[in-house]
C-alpha cells in the first residue's frame, strides 16, 4: 500500500496596505471599549492631566484626539487594583500589532478597519494599547 504525503504550505505572501486611522475612528473604538467592551477588566478610566481634560471638554473617549498636549495619556484602572496608561499613539500601534497573525487579532482588525466591529473588538484594541498583548479574554 502506498504512503500519503502531506505537503506543508511554506510559501507565504504578505500584502501590506494602507488604511487611514482617523481621530473619529479612535474615538469610536475608545467609546465602545469604555462603555462595554472592557468593563469586565477595567473599573474606570481617568485622565493624566485633569486640567487639560476639562479644557478640552471632558469626554474621555475624545480626549486623546482633541488635546494639544503631545504627552497626553489616559489611565485605565483595573478591577484588580492596577493602573496602565495609554496614548493616542498606543492606539495606533495596537492596530498595527493586531495585523500580526501571532497576536490572533487579524479578524477583529479587519472588522474595525472595514466596518462591523463590536465592543469586544474594541476591547482587543484597548488591551493591545495597554499591555501589548491580549491579557483578558
Amino acid at each position: 500500500m502506498g504512503e500519503i504525503y502531506k505537503q506543508e504550505k511554506t510559501d507565504t505572501t504578505v500584502i501590506n496596505y494602507s488604511v487611514p486611522i482617523s481621530d473619529k475612528m479612535i474615538e469610536d473604538i475608545l467609546c465602545s471599549a469604555f462603555e462595554g467592551g472592557s468593563t469586565y477588566w477595567a473599573e474606570n478610566v481617568s485622565c493624566h492631566n485633569r486640567k487639560d481634560m476639562n479644557k478640552v471638554g471632558g469626554w474621555k473617549h475624545e480626549y486623546l484626539t482633541k488635546t494639544k498636549l503631545k504627552d497626553a495619556k489616559l489611565i485605565m484602572h483595573t478591577w484588580e487594583g492596577g493602573q496602565v496608561a495609554f496614548s493616542k499613539q498606543s492606539i495606533i500601534d495596537a492596530l498595527q500589532m493586531m495585523d500580526d497573525p501571532k497576536n490572533s487579532c487579524t479578524k477583529a482588525l479587519k472588522r474595525i478597519l472595514f466596518g462591523g466591529y463590536d465592543a469586544g473588538d474594541a476591547d482587543l484594541v484597548l488591551q493591545m494599547a495597554c499591555f501589548k498583548e491580549v491579557v483578558y479574554g
